[in-house]
This record gives structure tokens, sequence and C-alpha cells, in this order.
């Protein structure tokens, strides 16, 4: 008979004068069983868990402007949120982040912040502004920086 027992699982441990007992065994195997399949269980449970947490994805890319006085971005799923920043040496680029479901945003720069109209339509956003060519995020050559948080479906 063991004269020991691990801490976790209780298992035998035997001493070089103990008698060791099939019975043991087969208690220790049952234990071990146990265990692992408490702990496979588990493991399913927070995978199909986190199958249902709505995860998302993130993108990123760059474009070149091109003076249009309006602007699309088009993505594998719907955006949530968008940062876009003007690809500058300036130390003050300009910037925008636009988040699903508000109608406008504002690019800001060095000293400044320009209202932009913003249209959302399933895996597009558009936004728009007259005024402030570099505010419009489309300037000609201009080389713009986005990155994109998108839906799960």
């Amino acid at each position: 008979m063991a004269s020991q027992q691990t801490p976790n699982y209780r298992l035998s441990r035997w001493a070089g004068t103990d008698r060791i007992l099939m019975e043991e065994f087969n208690s220790d195997n049952e234990k071990i069983d146990t265990a692992l399949k408490a702990n496979a269980d588990a493991v399913a449970a927070a995978a199909a868990a986190l199958e249902n947490c709505g995860n998302c994805f993130i993108t990123h890319g760059t474009y070149m402007g091109n003076n249009q006085l309006s602007k699309t971005l088009t993505f594998s799923k719907p955006p949530v949120l968008v940062i876009i920043r003007e690809l500058t040496n300036s130390s003050s680029p300009y910037h925008m982040i636009l988040i699903r479901g508000c109608t406008n945003a504002n690019g800001y720069g060095s000293s400044s912040s320009a209202a932009v109209g913003v249209a959302w339509n399933g895996n597009s956003v558009n936004w728009q502004h007259s005024g402030d060519e570099r505010a419009e995020f489309n300037k000609t050559d201009h080389a713009y920086y986005y990155a994109a948080l998108l839906m799960a479906e």
C-alpha cells in the first residue's frame, strides 16, 4: 500500500518498502482520466465561448489622394472604427477618427480642426469636406495611412 500521495490529485506515491496494490493503480488511472476529461471539457467550452464573443478584425493600408471632394474606403467587413493619418514628414500631420454611426468627424492638424461629413454603407465609409484641402484627406499625390477595426459578421 502506498505510504504517500501527490499534493494535487492525491495519486499514490510509493516508498521502497511499500507494497504495490493493483487497486491503487486503477484508482490513480481513474483520477487522471477524470482530471484530463474535465480539462478537455473546459478547453472546449472556452473555445465555444470565444467564438460567440463578437470578435473583430483589424486591417490597415494606404491610399493616394486624388483631390476629389469625397473619398470612400471599402473593406472586407463592415468597419466600426477607422483612423486615417496623413503620411508626411510634418511634425503635426493631419489625422481623422471615424466612428460607425457618427455622421461627422473632425480632421485635426497642427493647430486646427475641420468638420468632415461621414456616411456609412455596409462595408464602406465615405467622407467629404469642401473647405481645407488638407482636411479632406484626399489631397492629390498625398499618401494616407489608415487602420480600421472591422466587425465580425
